[in-house]
């Protein structure tokens, strides 16, 4: 019986502390807000995606810096059409459909396989996975990933930046 009550009160110990959890002053509280963003699906601030993908597409930041070491977390708008050729990153990509439809083309291309996402699914692509992403009708995805951000397309030819290096021909 003894041994019962022991266990019943060592179980029961924890969850009563963190029930009771710290207490906050009005301004401390405050200040956690200010610690914890929110971004607003309407109020979000699109401007033109990187130049290391194909023209066209929108980006918004939500959290982090792409540029930098560290966890970052951004949309991107892709039109009607839109494609990002065979790529790969040296970190892992989670991709989370946020609206439209997207397909991605994912391993190498002779032994790719190919998923259609709907509206909240979500995609783990491990680092170096060559993958390919394709919108008939548009979509808007969110990319959580650990940054730098670094894209390495399969086909040289396929990088919009060697594009814009290109003299124009005449």
């Amino acid at each position: 019986m003894k041994l019962q009550t022991f266990m019943m009160l060592a179980l029961l110990a924890p969850v009563a502390v963190c029930a009771a959890g710290p207490q906050q002053s009005a301004g401390e509280a405050g200040e956690a807000m200010k610690e914890h963003p929110v971004t607003r699906a309407a109020a979000t601030q699109w401007g033109p995606a990187p130049p290391v993908l194909p023209a066209g597409a929108q980006a918004a930041i939500l959290a982090g810096d792409p540029g930098k070491d560290g966890m970052f977390t951004l949309r991107l708008k892709m039109p009607a059409g839109y494609r990002v050729p065979r790529h790969w990153h040296p970190s892992d990509e989670s991709v989370t459909l946020v609206e439209g439809d997207l397909t991605l083309s994912m391993g190498e291309a002779a032994n790719a396989h190919a998923k259609t996402l709907a509206p909240g699914d979500f995609l783990n692509l491990p680092a170096r996975m060559q993958h390919e992403a394709s919108t008939k009708g548009g979509a808007t995805v969110q990319i959580h990933s650990m940054g730098p951000f670094q894209i390495t397309y399969v086909d040289p030819k396929d990088d919009p930046r060697n594009a814009q290096a290109e003299p124009a021909k005449k």
